[in-house]
């Protein structure tokens, strides 16, 4: 019972936080409508799918609150790489970086060629003071997409930008599994 109060009551903050552009009826794209925040729309068409509210969520930066719900999304779908890829932004964004390195290498196992999960890795490598790892990331973008893409353009930028955090050591990348 508390689960079922647990998702009405996130249903019901998604309402208020989207407004009118959050209805129940289908549609191509369950209502969002994207963002110049770079997250791609989710692929469902209903959006009470935890997928779809994990993506709403995401969007508006609650991040804890979407792991749940993308965690109920892989149960559902195991192995699904943009699922995968989401976990590891949204431990990524909370600054769970062991989990969120699981996350990103599991959706690359599922996929090999995910951008997403490139690009989102390599900003990883980025905050753990670990470039070389980046720019690694960049080169697999870089064959992926050798007319050019978001993902590498996006991670291009970010590492040109990068200053790394004085007297501090690259973390450890050798993560290699996640939680759930």
């Amino acid at each position: 019972m508390h689960k079922l109060l647990g998702v009405v009551g996130t249903i019901a903050a998604l309402a208020a936080l989207t407004g009118p552009s959050f209805s129940m009826g289908g549609g191509s794209n369950g209502g969002y409508s994207g963002g110049s925040n770079n997250l791609p729309a989710a692929s469902s068409s209903s959006p009470t799918d935890d997928y779809t509210v994990a993506v709403r969520l995401i969007k508006h930066e609650q991040y804890n609150e979407a792991f749940p719900h993308l965690l109920m999304a892989l149960a559902s779908k195991p192995g699904d790489a943009d699922i995968l890829n989401y976990l590891g932004y949204t431990k990524r964004m909370t600054g769970d970086f062991p989990a969120s390195l699981a996350y990103y290498k599991r959706a690359l196992t599922a996929d090999p060629n995910h951008k997403g999960a490139h690009e989102y890795l390599g900003e990883l490598y980025l905050q753990m003071n670990d470039k070389a790892s980046a720019m690694q990331e960049a080169a697999t973008l870089a064959t992926l997409c050798p007319s050019g893409c978001d993902e590498r353009d996006t991670l291009d930028k970010k590492i040109a930008a990068y200053v790394p955090v004085a007297g501090t050591a690259p973390v450890a990348s050798g993560a290699s599994g996640g939680t759930n």
